[in-house]
């Protein structure tokens, strides 16, 4: 599987996400796409329900706070206003869990962004679907 190395706005050889999938036809994309949002949802619940607890997990997922994990923006926003400075440890929860799944060597050491962190995931997961 691949790696990521360095710090969370690794740009893989292709550049970054959309360039990688501009490649793919749009049926191939979509499947990509819809892929790596399954990964990520799965991510965010596990990490949020082994972070916070089950009875926390399903308060959140009741109140919507999960509708939209695929959009970090704003996932980000809501952790950010339910949370605060909190957010940011789940957050690196969730990319730890997500590249765990995805077989990406997480650097705990790396500057840490969240959205760049997804982006990166994602063009890993695309270029494996590549590769299938």
């Amino acid at each position: 599987m691949a790696s990521r190395v360095g710090n969370s706005s690794w740009n893989g050889p292709h550049g970054d996400f959309e360039s990688v999938s501009k490649s793919f036809g749009p049926d191939q994309r979509l499947s990509a796409e819809k892929a790596f949002s399954s990964v990520l949802v799965s991510a965010v619940r596990e990490a949020v329900g082994d972070a916070l607890g089950r009875n926390v997990l399903e308060i959140l997922t009741t109140k919507g706070l999960l509708d939209d994990a695929s959009n970090s923006k704003e996932f980000d926003r809501k952790l950010q206003s339910l949370f605060g400075n909190g957010a940011a440890v789940l957050e690196r929860i969730v990319v730890k869990d997500l590249d765990r799944k995805l077989g990406i060597r997480y650097d705990s050491e790396a500057n840490f962004d969240y959205q760049k962190s997804l982006e990166a995931a994602k063009e890993v997961c695309l270029m494996e679907s590549r590769v299938r």
